[in-house]
């Protein structure tokens, strides 16, 4: 089983009492046009677990695939989708780290919008995992895979698997022409009786491969958080 969280670290954040929500035009039936998407997001529990706080998301997309509504012989050109599907986001004014649940095209777009709409209200800073820094930080620790991206070659990404693959001559090849996306590592916990996977990502993005209830998940995500903010990691 695995889990997917972002970290987003904030500029600046201010949450109205009604929460976010993007303004949506209203949709005439007899035009068949649909509605503009729409993203939330709001405050659920002020004090969920730890001083953190759980808010509930709400990004919808718009899906350019054909498709026919049942009992009606024209196809729609495109639909909203995503507004069945909430998504929960755990924030801490202390630092000002928001923790997302969901996918990478959710965490971009929410933010995108978000942006776009309440420009003095939320600002998230831009910025990138630096790989090269973590994996100092990791050099006692067993990373078992690794991806590559933006390779000038016959293939554009690869992906290394096995035993400390960072050790290999061929992973420092390939961090040298490519740009390094991902890297998972196995770690043997307390209390664990099998040793865990965690994949990091260059979006701040943690998969958690684990049957952890969320409280777990949170303790040990404000672990992880210590690390990949590390002033050595993230210069401040």
């Amino acid at each position: 089983m695995s889990k997917t969280y972002y970290f987003v670290e904030m500029e600046h954040i201010e949450i109205p009492s009604e929460g976010f929500s993007t303004l949506q035009q209203m949709t005439f039936q007899e035009t068949k046009n649909d509605a503009d998407p729409v993203s939330t997001l709001k405050i659920i529990d002020d004090n969920y677990y730890s001083g953190w706080m759980r808010l509930q998301a709400l990004h919808e997309t718009l899906d350019k695939t054909p498709r026919r509504m049942a009992g009606d012989p024209e196809y729609l050109h495109q639909s909203i989708v995503g507004g069945d599907k909430p998504f929960d986001c755990y924030f801490n004014e202390n630092d000002n780290i928001l923790i997302m649940n969901t996918s990478k095209m959710n965490v971009i777009g929410i933010q995108r919008r978000l942006i776009q709409y309440y420009p003095d209200k939320f600002k998230p800073k831009q910025k990138e995992l630096n790989f090269k820094e973590l994996l100092k930080q990791l050099r006692n620790t067993q990373i078992v895979s690794s991806w590559f991206n933006n390779i000038q070659g016959k293939v554009n990404a690869v992906g290394l698997y096995g035993e400390r693959v960072n050790l290999d001559e061929i992973f420092n090849h390939y961090n040298e022409i490519g740009k390094l996306s991902a890297i998972t590592v196995e770690w043997d916990l307390e209390n664990e009786e099998l040793p865990m996977n965690v994949m990091f990502t260059k979006n701040f993005g943690v998969v958690l491969y684990s049957n952890w209830d969320v409280a777990k998940d949170l303790e040990f995500l404000f672990e992880l958080k210590k690390l990949l903010f590390n002033p050595d990691i993230i210069p401040t």
